[in-house]
């Protein structure tokens, strides 16, 4: 199910994470993200909407975390952080989400294929550090955001604050937003 996208390539270029990547090789980075964006368009629109939800809760732990590690003055607590990346973690090796305002969200099989392919590929790139398997987790990334789309994106981050604020706090539920709201800014 294609949508019909303008995607604006060197807006994409100027984030921060994705500007080595692009500059190393600007074709073959676009193309790695076109083929996961191929691949990805493959899923049904239900299960695009679960792993935006998924996918808006792993950028907004990840704030945490980060800012946990960095020592940042606004960290939570230690349990706090722990709490949030238990609930993420738990999410992701069960393969479900759970939202207190929608309920139990299960995958299919080929779902949750999707869900541990992306868990090793992150677990290859930031806990191995293999600089090739995170220009692929970038790359992934960056379609997911392309495909789920702006509004779906939008929904899923409402969500999150709706149900999950009172854990990750109004400040990293602000910093998880912000940090995609370049990616967003990426296409139409």
């Amino acid at each position: 199910m294609k949508a019909k996208r303008t995607i604006h390539w060197n807006k994409l270029a100027e984030i921060p994470e994705l500007k080595e990547f692009f500059a190393e090789d600007f074709q073959t980075f676009k193309n790695l993200i076109e083929k996961h964006i191929e691949e990805f368009e493959e899923f049904s629109d239900e299960a695009l909407d679960k792993f935006a939800k998924l996918r808006v809760l792993e950028v907004t732990n990840g704030c945490t975390q980060w800012a946990f590690r960095r020592g940042d003055k606004e960290c939570l607590s230690v349990e706090q952080t722990r709490e949030c990346m238990n609930l993420l973690m738990g999410f992701i090796k069960r393969t479900e989400l759970y939202f207190p305002s929608e309920g139990q969200l299960e995958f299919d099989d080929e779902q949750k294929a999707f869900i541990q392919a992306a868990r090793s590929l992150y677990k290859s790139a930031f806990k191995e550090n293999n600089k090739e398997s995170e220009r692929k987790y970038y790359a992934a990334s960056t379609a997911q955001f392309i495909v789920y789309g702006r509004e779906r994106i939008q929904q899923a981050m409402a969500l999150v604050k709706q149900d999950y604020e009172s854990l990750f706090s109004p400040y990293y539920i602000g910093r998880g937003q912000k940090y995609i709201a370049p990616y967003l800014e990426g296409f139409e």
